[in-house]
């Protein structure tokens, strides 16, 4: 005869049945693979603070990811290789990344002439190529490379802000001089400078004063002696490198040429460029691609910034992606994003046809108190 098993076994029963699934539950999320990133960048050498700035930014969100969970109980592991700046050294480090880390997305690379060497290998390989810190065309075809991405607006954008706020000053384009980093990122400033002034109507850009500097060098006296015997001398000068090359030419010609007006691009690290120039403000611009931080801000630094803005698109696309999380399927989740609003910046979109997230650019003065300060805009809510 069938006896009736007593409500309070069951219950038990039902108790430790719970239990055993949440402690199985909770081994598989805590044994669980984590998602793979990887990041090639100057840790040394003399732009190490630039890629320094941008692993620490974009590390700071990942970890708050981290610490809340992850994405579905998977953790985000970010590998950083250094690369010195050098295009030999990223060749091996993405290789590296790709076949012994199996990252399925390489991010926040600093450099057109590593990203130059990077991002092609990466597209092949099916792995993504995401936010690097250059804002070079190279990385922004039409249409776009398949697992190519940008967060940032582009160096033609800023340089487009730069060259508007040159000529509604009046200052004639015979007046304009370049200050070239000599390589890829050199001559992509002069293409895209060269053609935004063709754009506005001057045709004589051949006749434009270019000089340059070595890669990883602070060699700037030809540059400067080229520009000192100069006729007519420069009244804005344009600078494409890095930024203690930047600093040291502006420290040497501020005073040689005392109507001059300095303009770089983000590429230069406001922060560190900034701190390279005391006692020298009033005549130094630089275009951004995030806003400068709000007074008392603990985070002035805007590459860092731009990491974490940029992780922040980045995990908004990890979190959309339903099932496996692999290059392809964060590929299609970065295509599938649309428009996303990200607080203090502004939105940001991408789809199949657009990889540049943001267009977003601000022209900056650097005043007496060591600030940036916003001049001038472009691109959507700015």
């Amino acid at each position: 005869m069938f006896k009736p098993i007593p409500i309070k076994k069951i219950t038990l029963f039902y108790t430790k049945c719970c239990a055993y699934i949440v402690v199985l539950c909770w081994c598989s999320l805590a044994h669980a693979e984590p998602i793979q990133l990887g990041m090639s960048t100057s840790l040394s050498g003399p732009n190490q603070l630039l890629g320094r700035a941008m692993y620490l930014g974009m590390n700071a969100l990942f970890e708050e990811i981290n610490q809340q969970g992850g994405i579905r109980g998977r953790m985000i592991n970010l590998t950083v290789l250094d690369d010195g700046y050098e295009p030999d050294s990223v060749k091996v480090n993405t290789m590296q990344l790709i076949d012994q880390h199996k990252v399925i997305a390489i991010v926040g690379n600093a450099g057109t002439p590593t990203a130059a060497i990077a991002a092609p290998l990466a597209n092949a390989r099916g792995v993504v190529f995401y936010g690097a810190f250059t804002g070079a065309d190279l990385l922004r075809k039409i249409p776009p490379d398949p697992y190519i991405f940008n967060f940032r607006a582009s160096y033609r954008q800023e340089m487009e802000l730069i060259v508007q706020d040159i000529l509604e000053r009046g200052i004639s384009p015979y007046r304009i001089a370049l200050f070239l980093q000599d390589d890829t990122l050199g001559q992509t400033g002069f293409d895209i400078t060269k053609a935004v002034l063709e754009k506005s109507g001057f045709k004589h850009t051949d006749r434009l004063l270019v000089t340059y500097y070595p890669r990883n060098s602070l060699a700037i006296q030809s540059a400067i002696k080229a520009m000192i015997q100069a006729t007519p001398k420069p009244e804005a000068i344009i600078i494409v490198g890095a930024y203690q090359p930047a600093a040291q030419f502006i420290r040497f010609s501020h005073r040689i040429f005392p109507n001059a007006r300095f303009y770089n691009l983000s590429f230069s690290a406001a922060s560190l460029l900034a701190d390279a120039l005391p006692g020298i403000h009033g005549r130094i611009y630089m275009t951004q691609v995030v806003p400068p931080a709000e007074t008392g801000s603990e985070e002035q630094d805007f590459i860092w910034r731009e990491g974490y803005l940029a992780a922040q698109v980045l995990v908004k696309a990890l979190q959309s992606i339903p099932g496996e999380i692999s290059g392809d399927t964060l590929k299609q989740a970065l295509e599938a994003l649309g428009s996303v609003n990200l607080e203090g910046f502004g939105t940001v979109t991408l789809n199949p046809g657009d990889h540049q997230a943001s267009d977003h650019v601000w022209l900056t003065h650097l005043d007496k108190t060591r600030q940036w300060n916003s001049v001038k805009t472009t691109g959507e809510n700015n």
